[in-house]
């Protein structure tokens, strides 16, 4: 397992809890409503192998600062903050990497912020909330194959009085959807859990997903992009992986085939080697 540093940075903005890994280059990881601790997370270990990894709790998670309104938790608040971050830590620039609902940060991230960025790496998303009408995608509570289903999981882990216990059984249900081989839940997840959800955090996404919409200012994203989804993601479904990399100039694209939302843990060796090749470009 990777070893982190904790740390509490203190900006303009407010404190923030970082766990720091790696060598290398700065990059930033953080998720816009997980919580991380110590233990850091699988995702930022397959890249602390060839970065400075900068895995950041945002407001309201973990030891960072609690916000006063709602509004600092839009995504353009965040961004401000990761800024805040960078500019405390005295980098002139950084990457970023995120994976899911992270990765709609880094877009916005990129598309806001461009002279911040190396490089972006994201994985398992998408420039815009078209993913939500995809038959693919479990989170179409319309149409969806799986949407009752998915509609109950969301309310064990979003309602405050549903006991611990039950959100970590709905929590697992919601993996195991999302894996190719959701019979190897045990293999993959057991020395590591997920990360906690912050619910108010989830809130302020979901408010913010309504509007969510990038696709046109993709063609601004100047710096090396990775683009990385699984065959049959069914969270965020790799036609929109397809799609952002024909709006990017000169992005990579890379599908897992035998992955759906987690190709870091489903195909852990090809994930970290595609990784290795495109920071050696």
């Amino acid at each position: 397992m990777v070893n982190y540093e904790q740390k509490i940075i203190h900006t303009e903005r407010g404190s923030f809890e970082i766990f720091i890994s790696g060598n290398g280059k700065p990059l930033c990881i953080t998720h816009l409503y997980q919580e991380f601790s110590i233990k850091g997370s699988i995702f930022a270990d397959c890249l602390s192998s060839f970065y400075k990894v900068i895995l950041v709790n945002l407001k309201q998670a973990g030891n960072s600062s609690k916000v006063q309104n709602s509004n600092e938790l839009t995504i353009n608040e965040t961004v401000k903050d990761l800024e805040s971050i960078r500019i405390e830590l005295g980098y002139p620039k950084w990457s970023f990497a995120g994976h899911s609902a992270g990765g709609f940060l880094g877009l916005i991230y990129a598309t806001s912020k461009p002279q911040a960025l190396d490089s972006l790496i994201i994985c398992d998303t998408s420039a815009s909330n078209e993913f939500l009408n995809s038959e693919s995608c479990i989170y179409n509570f319309k149409t969806g194959q799986h949407r009752k289903e998915v509609s109950k999981i969301f309310l064990s882990l979003m309602l405050p009085f549903v006991s611990q216990t039950k959100k970590r059984i709905a929590n697992k249900k919601l993996i195991e959807l999302s894996l190719y081989k959701p019979e190897k839940y045990n293999e993959y997840f057991s020395e590591r859990p997920f990360s906690k959800i912050i619910r108010k955090r989830m809130r302020a996404y979901n408010k913010d997903l309504k509007t969510y919409e990038v696709r046109d200012k993709l063609k601004h994203i100047n710096f090396p992009t990775l683009i990385l989804c699984g065959q049959y993601d069914v969270q965020c479904p790799v036609l929109y992986s397809k799609e952002m990399h024909t709006l990017i100039p000169n992005s990579k694209l890379v599908v897992f085939e035998h992955s759906n939302h987690f190709p870091f843990v489903e195909e852990k060796e090809s994930f970290i080697r595609t990784v290795r090749e495109f920071i050696t470009i």
